[in-house]
């Protein structure tokens, strides 16, 4: 019995001394304001960035009996702003090509393929390379010439004044 009044008391204790909260009444925010949007004028973009671009310069030095090419791609406009330059440099002998050819043989040379990844920007009349690899290679300046009463770029010219055309892009070559 005595522990009946216990847990009877300890019960009526815990009921007594529970508090309710109050409701708090909640301020509703402020109401949002129709801000009217003023039509803004986008200028034409100089390049597209729809469609892949490609300029070539290629330098061709004879020493001796041997043409050395070097051949220098830039291509980009394929995805955002990046920007590829593909360096591709091979050496031949005009004679022996040409007494081959004669024979029915096909010529095959060895070339070598540099690929240097990076970034473009359009500044006013100037095209700017900023490679990835700031360390192995330098940035490089190209002023855009366009074609007479268009926005299309005829041909870049870099700061030693080759003339870049343009040209095919590269092709991924699939070996199997």
């Amino acid at each position: 019995m005595k522990s009946l009044w216990l847990i009877g008391a300890l019960l009526l204790c815990l009921s007594a001394s529970a508090q309710k909260k109050k409701i708090r009444k909640v301020i509703p925010p402020p109401p949002v304001r129709q801000v009217e949007k003023l039509p803004v004028e986008i200028e034409e973009p100089i390049i597209e960035a729809t469609e892949k671009k490609c300029f070539i310069y290629k330098n061709e030095t004879q020493k001796e009996a041997m043409v050395y090419v070097t051949e220098t791609l830039l291509e980009y406009g394929w995805s955002n702003n990046l920007a590829q330059m593909v360096i591709t440099t091979y050496h031949f002998d005009p004679i022996k090509k040409e007494q081959t050819e004669k024979a029915g043989y096909s010529w095959g040379q060895v070339k070598n393929i540099q690929f240097i990844n990076g970034t473009f920007s359009v500044e006013e009349d100037m095209f700017v390379f900023t490679p990835d690899k700031s360390g192995n290679f330098e940035k490089q300046v190209f002023k855009m010439n366009f074609e007479a009463g268009t926005k299309e770029v005829s041909f870049l010219t870099n700061e030693t004044n080759n003339m870049f055309q343009k040209g095919d892009c590269f092709e991924p070559i699939i070996s199997m």
